[in-house]
């Protein structure tokens, strides 16, 4: 609600109250502004017989109405700003029309129910209360007064017609203002209902900003990570062999070439997909992959890529077996977190176990896909990449978050015979065609 009285939570709501009172409104601008031209030149008449006429005519004669018309006047103009003060003006007033006429006017009748109806649609309560009861007597009093001088003799059982007439006159406005008050309690409960939405709405946004940079940062650090560790990884066997097989070498710095132009063209990818709202590629986009495999610049990886992921670091010179079973693509986020999850675990093989054996299990059924990656114990010249040792990644965590994002979990640990295993499960997709790479000679299946 706008009006006093009714405790609203929350800041914004606490500042549109405070906005709402910040001027009178104009509709109670426009009734004082009526009012005071027709009470005006309708004032009551002095008293001039009963005892303590003479005084009250004096003051009747001074001029006393026209200081309680504008009180009365600027208390229903202001009567927004302030409506507990409005309202104790107001009856100020009018217990000072009751002390010195006795009979009633059009101001008295209708700064009354004014009064009224502001105590019950605008001032807090328990405040409401007392004044409404004062009014209520107030009234009383007024109209019983007023009556004496009109029904002489009194007429049996007039008092009682009068205070019925009163107080029903003075209920109604009640009435009136507490439907104004529900009303206005509705208003400010939707305006406070739309707030607290935009709020969670905001956070929300703020959620899933933070939660697409999560993915970005994951996307570029199993990209880049791995690129980077087999350009390394050849580097480091071209020097070695540079000068006493520069064939070898060569076939070294080819692959490094290659592997930096598909990191490239699969960052360009990323980029484009971010500014695009990663719309879907239209058919202008459909261009074939730097890995020329056909598909869209934009698409996801998945179970058909490990076949070319594992032939990329087969040649950085890591002894890798393959065994890839499934039943058809599973649904794209669950094979791009399978393929993210083989390409981070073999780039930590390169890494942190160079020259160990390593081999690629990949088996699915219908409810679940399972994947194993494990190498064995690095050989004499392997152990811990140059430039690695002092950091630690966040690789473990990122395949975790990737499993547990499809549904799955993840664990990693030491093996018993030395080296070290991946284990990722998650769901899969309905069942389908087996598919299996054959085993090339020499490396079991």
């Amino acid at each position: 609600m706008a009006g006093a009285g009714v405790p609203v939570s929350g800041s914004g709501s606490g500042e549109r109250r405070r906005r709402t009172w910040s001027r009178p409104g104009a509709a109670d601008m426009l009734l004082a502004a009526a009012l005071a031209y027709l009470c005006a030149w309708n004032p009551p008449a002095p008293p001039d017989s009963l005892p303590g006429a003479g005084i009250r005519a004096e003051l009747g004669d001074g001029g006393a109405y026209l200081v309680i018309l504008t009180v009365c006047c600027v208390g229903i103009a202001l009567r927004r700003v302030g409506p507990t003060a409005a309202v104790v003006v107001i009856g100020a007033a009018l217990t000072g029309h009751v002390l010195i006429y006795d009979e009633l006017s059009v101001l008295a009748v209708a700064a009354c129910l004014v009064a009224a109806e502001t105590c019950a649609s605008r001032v807090p309560r328990p405040h409401a209360w007392l004044l409404l009861g004062l009014g209520y007597f107030g009234g009383a009093v007024g109209s019983l007064r007023a009556a004496n001088e009109l029904i002489n003799p009194p007429v049996p059982g007039s008092e009682l017609i009068i205070l019925t007439v009163t107080w029903a006159f003075i209920t109604v406005a009640v009435l009136v203002g507490l439907l104004r008050r529900r009303s206005r309690e509705r208003v400010e409960q939707a305006l406070e209902r739309a707030r607290i939405l935009a709020s969670r709405q905001e956070a929300e946004r703020h959620l899933a900003v933070s939660a697409e940079r999560q993915r970005v940062a994951r996307d570029v650090h199993d990209l880049l990570g791995h690129s980077l560790s087999v350009i390394g990884m050849q580097a480091e066997g071209a020097r070695a062999v540079l000068s006493t097989d520069p064939d070898a070498a060569a076939q070294a710095l080819a692959v490094i070439g290659s592997t930096s132009r598909r990191a490239v063209a699969e960052v360009h990818s990323l980029v484009d997909m971010l500014g695009a709202d990663r719309e879907a590629p239209t058919a202008a986009q459909a261009v074939t992959r730097p890995d020329g495999t056909g598909a869209p610049a934009g698409a996801l990886p998945g179970l058909d890529d490990i076949p070319r992921l594992v032939a990329q670091v087969r040649r950085a010179g890591v002894p890798l077996t393959l065994d890839l079973r499934y039943y058809a693509e599973p649904p794209a986020p669950v094979g791009a977190a399978v393929y993210r999850c083989a390409q981070e675990a073999l780039t930590n093989v390169m890494r942190h176990a160079s020259g160990a054996t390593a081999s690629v299990r990949i088996l699915a059924d219908e409810d679940r896909i399972d994947l194993v990656v494990e190498n064995g114990l690095p050989g004499p010249a392997g152990g811990v990449a140059a430039g690695t040792a002092a950091r630690r990644g966040k690789g473990l965590t990122t395949m975790r978050e990737r499993a547990a994002a499809v549904g799955g979990h993840l664990e990693a640990g030491e093996c018993t015979e030395g080296g070290w295993r991946v284990h990722a499960v998650v769901p899969a997709s309905p069942t389908g065609t087996g598919v299996q790479e054959p085993a090339r000679p020499g490396e079991a299946a």
